[in-house]
């Protein structure tokens, strides 16, 4: 899964552009998945240059316990800090190039789960225009990569309880780059079957409703995406106490307008459950 575009004399990574419809699991909602999914030297060459929580901070000077900090792509491409080889990663994946591998993979699916999507934009997926997010300019989908890091655990926890990404995008993905000295048990992705129709409070779910069906380590060099949707609940196992921040690449397709909206619980049934939800039932922000 290697460019032939080179960057700074090493070939520009292009996940998914070797991958098969027929790796492409369907099972708990459709998704692919893989570890070392670069050549070593490759895969190396990133984690090298990956850059430190510092950055990507990019001057906050205080953060939470197991808090998620983002650097988007529109911020990485402008930014003379994040070596070549890395500004070339984000320019190819959040362009047109790596948008048409997404539909020769996951096409047919996004007409499963949206149907009169491409009716309602008025293109096929494969004609869709696409724009990095946060550029300007007409697009049906935007497409963003981003550098995050879950800050260092004071406090055993998870950086994100079983949810579903925001309804107006449409393809999610992640690629670990797990610090080598990292020996934290947790930080694992953890993929979810609906055991009922589905139902949420805000973008999260309840236990109850959920069962665990597949589990993504948190290992170095492994890539995760799939097709974000009511089935498609995820979340992360708790990280125990660390120093060190869990670090990923964080991919997205935005839509100009919600692809689904969860069913959510009633008033009663909020009441119900008051004991069983997440405190923190804030959407969640990408």
């Amino acid at each position: 899964m290697v460019a032939a575009t080179a960057a700074m004399g090493m070939s520009v990574p292009q996940l998914l552009a070797n991958v098969t419809p027929d790796q492409i699991c369907t099972s708990p909602y459709p998704h692919f998945s893989m570890q070392n999914v670069l050549p070593r030297d490759v895969y190396s060459a990133l984690d090298r240059e990956f850059p430190d929580l510092a950055t990507v901070l990019n001057g906050r000077t205080s953060y939470g316990n197991n808090e998620a900090v983002r650097m988007s792509a529109k911020q990485v491409l402008a930014d003379q800090r994040i070596s070549p080889l890395w500004r070339s990663f984000f320019e190819y994946h959040t362009s047109a190039e790596y948008w048409r591998n997404v539909i020769r993979l996951f096409g047919d699916f996004f007409r499963q789960e949206f149907p009169g999507l491409e009716t309602r934009l008025g293109r096929r997926f494969e004609d869709w225009r696409v724009i990095p997010r946060g550029f300007s300019g007409e697009a049906e989908v935007r497409l963003d990569c981003q550098f995050v890091m879950n800050t260092p655990v004071t406090q055993v926890s998870s950086v994100k309880s079983p949810h579903v990404d925001l309804c107006d995008k449409i393809f999610s993905g992640l690629f670990y780059f797990r610090d080598p000295n990292d020996t934290t048990a947790g930080g694992d992705l953890q993929m979810y079957a609906w055991q009922r129709s589905p139902r949420f409070i805000k973008h999260r779910t309840m236990n109850r409703d959920i069962k665990l069906a597949k589990t993504i380590h948190y290992a170095p060099n492994t890539y995760l995406c799939f097709v974000n949707s009511v089935k498609a609940i995820h979340g992360v196992s708790p990280r125990g106490i660390t120093a060190i921040p869990r670090r990923y690449i964080n991919f997205i397709a935005e839509l100009p307008v919600e692809a689904f909206r969860p069913q959510q619980l009633n008033r009663w049934q909020r009441i119900l459950y008051r004991s069983e939800l997440n405190a923190d039932t804030g959407e969640e922000r990408y």
